[in-house]
């Protein structure tokens, strides 16, 4: 292999990449977005790029577990058949799920044999388990987790009412290829729309394609998954109602999600702001861990210098 990215070009010795995070993108003080981007739109990325950005660290960082390579809702519905079948009910095409408080959450890992990633001390009863084994991580995810659980359920309820002889299977793989409708018509005319920055409107209209002969792979390429690391759009804590969370508090805790429920989330992160992802020394303290990482890993899959 070459000796550096640039092959025999270039310095022999990268500067150390704790220092480069330390001196150009460390936060100093926290810079809100210029855009007025709100933290529905940071937890929305989050969530939404899980389905594809699913780096196998068995194998190494050129390697991934997201097989699909697009907007096929693994995140929601398992990687796996196996995972899969876990959390459907097999009744009516819905997804498991509990009432708590009144209200529809996630199913636990207890109740699904789902594998999660959730510290030892988290108890039994707070270990949702939903599509992406990584989103307990932060109640942000699990509340987009739940909006995406009570959207396919009532999509079942409307299809059964409408076709009441359809069997559980139909009405489950109709609801999701609806949710993943709603799932692109979200990213192109609200996410890339507010990305982009420009008043063209962007529209998704699948009907201009209907009985289209077309070849199309889609392929998620491991610089991507590197370009989309906005650690900046987080802020220094977390503001639901009246009360203040800092990262120590917010990882792996849904009982805040459960304590404020969805209503007020999203009610919350509709009004707090983002941070600025461009222009560097903006990742707080909290994220610097991966920053570095990811220098390391680009390095080491010897990406071309920027």
């Amino acid at each position: 292999g070459c000796p550096t990215p640039m092959g025999v070009k270039g310095k022999k010795e990268l500067p150390d990449s704790k220092e480069i995070v330390e001196k150009f993108l460390l936060r100093r003080k926290f810079i809100p977005d210029p855009q007025g981007t709100n933290m529905m739109f940071a937890f929305f990325a989050q969530h939404f790029t899980h389905q594809f950005f699913k780096t196998d660290p068995k194998r190494g960082p050129a390697f991934t577990k997201g097989l699909g390579h697009g907007v096929d809702l693994s995140h929601i519905y398992g990687e796996t058949l196996d995972r899969q079948h876990k959390l459907r009910l097999f009744k009516d095409g819905k997804m498991k799920y509990q009432i708590i408080n009144g209200e529809v959450y996630p199913p636990t890992v207890k109740d699904t044999q789902v594998e999660m990633i959730y510290p030892p001390h988290i108890p039994e009863h707070l270990r949702f388990a939903v599509g992406q084994e990584v989103f307990g991580l932060v109640p942000g995810l699990m509340m987009y987790a739940t909006i995406w659980l009570r959207e396919h359920n009532r999509v079942c309820d409307v299809l059964k009412q409408e076709h009441p002889e359809w069997d559980d299977e139909r009405l489950f793989q109709t609801s999701r290829l609806i949710l993943i409708g709603e799932t692109i018509k979200i990213v192109i005319e609200d996410y890339v729309q507010h990305l982009s920055g420009y008043h063209f409107k962007l529209k998704f209209d699948p009907e201009l394609l209907f009985n289209q002969q077309f070849q199309y792979q889609n392929r998620i390429a491991a610089e991507f998954n590197t370009l989309y690391h906005w650690h900046p759009l987080l802020p220094d804590t977390f503001q639901i109602d009246d009360q203040e969370y800092n990262f120590q508090q917010f990882l792996y805790n849904n009982s805040i999600l459960l304590e404020h429920g969805l209503t007020q989330f999203v009610e919350s992160f509709s009004r707090q702001f983002a941070g600025r992802v461009a222009g560097g020394r903006n990742v707080p303290a909290a994220a610097q861990k991966i920053a570095k990482a990811s220098i390391d890993q680009s390095r080491e899959m010897k990406y071309q210098s920027l």
